[in-house]
């Protein structure tokens, strides 16, 4: 990568976007990198970064936050998406789309991770005319997030949804569904619906071990009726992250689905943030982002090893 653009959102998180910014370009910089910084927080005109992105030549762009940021750094590049290389530097509170991809938590090998620029394709998701990286909720899921405050994410992480999620579950509500893809299809009343473009999801990276981040499939989870005891019973099962296998919960996956409700007024949640009332139509984008992954076949720490030993090699041979 010969330039980078950086984005972030001071606003989101724990508020310290442009701070990491800075660091992140005295890195770069360090490296023979040109770095461009760019707030890109709700009040930005989206078309003025664009056009910034343009008019500098970036190759790259880096996005500083968590999920909802990196949603929207998608959503807003999404018509050009397709011609730059994605480096993510987590700062957010649940970070799913880094954690799936192990992208580094610590600031410092996430940098590292950007430069040393190993690629690997990742699939994204259209909700209407909305971008989905990571998951859609339609039920007691979307109704859970929303009442959730970001103090509470701050504060209790993924269990704040736990927590929400079971003062809702007694109201025991729940919604007529029609799901309809190229292959499958279902119709009936539900308690959620949860839809992952990864394994991954709410923090858990093991919540559906047959989907992948770029397998060119969306992956919907139904459950008609959630019964506490049943699923305690099947824990097992939920930690390997089976829950596909457990009696009763319906499984879809396909590269597109349309989801429809018996009435208006049934939302959805989209990385986090509310988006269309169902109907939705979903399509996905295979291997539609580049992103900037740790190297398996040697880690920076295994590297750094390899390298003390022929030191010390070279060192005991002088």
């Amino acid at each position: 990568m010969k330039k980078l653009m950086v984005l972030y959102n001071d606003t989101s998180g724990n508020n310290q976007g442009q701070t990491l910014a800075n660091k992140f370009k005295d890195y770069a910089n360090k490296q023979g990198v040109n770095v461009v910084l760019q707030p890109s927080n709700p009040t930005v005109d989206p078309s003025e970064t664009r056009k910034n992105a343009e008019e500098s030549k970036v190759d790259g762009l880096v996005i500083i936050g968590g999920d909802g940021t990196i949603h929207h750094v998608v959503q807003n590049f999404k018509d050009s998406i397709s011609t730059y290389t994605l480096g993510i530097i987590p700062s957010g509170t649940i970070n799913n789309f880094a954690r799936v991809l192990n992208i580094p938590l610590d600031e410092q090998k996430a940098f590292e991770t950007i430069l040393e620029n190993h690629v690997t394709p990742v699939d994204y998701g259209l909700v209407n005319e909305d971008v989905v990286i990571s998951t859609l909720t339609v039920g007691l899921l979307a109704d859970t997030a929303a009442n959730i405050t970001q103090q509470e994410k701050q504060t209790y992480g993924p269990f704040a949804f736990i927590r929400q999620f079971f003062r809702l579950l007694i109201k025991k509500r729940k919604y007529q569904l029609t799901i309809e893809g190229t292959n499958q299809t279902w119709k009936g009343k539900a308690q959620l619906l949860s839809m992952v473009m990864t394994n991954s999801a709410g923090g858990f990276t093991n919540f559906d071990a047959n989907a992948s981040p770029n397998d060119g499939k969306a992956h919907i989870i139904v459950l008609p009726k959630l019964v506490l005891y049943k699923f305690l019973f099947y824990l097992p099962k939920i930690i390997r992250g089976q829950i596909n296998e457990i009696p009763g919960v319906v499984y879809l996956s396909e590269d597109a689905f349309k989801i429809s409700g018996n009435k208006s007024g049934i939302k959805t949640r989209t990385d986090g943030d509310p988006t269309d009332d169902l109907p939705v139509t979903i399509k996905v984008v295979k291997g539609g982002l580049s992103v900037c992954v740790p190297n398996e076949d040697m880690t920076n720490d295994q590297l750094s090893e390899v390298k003390n030993k022929l030191k010390k090699l070279n060192e005991s041979h002088s």
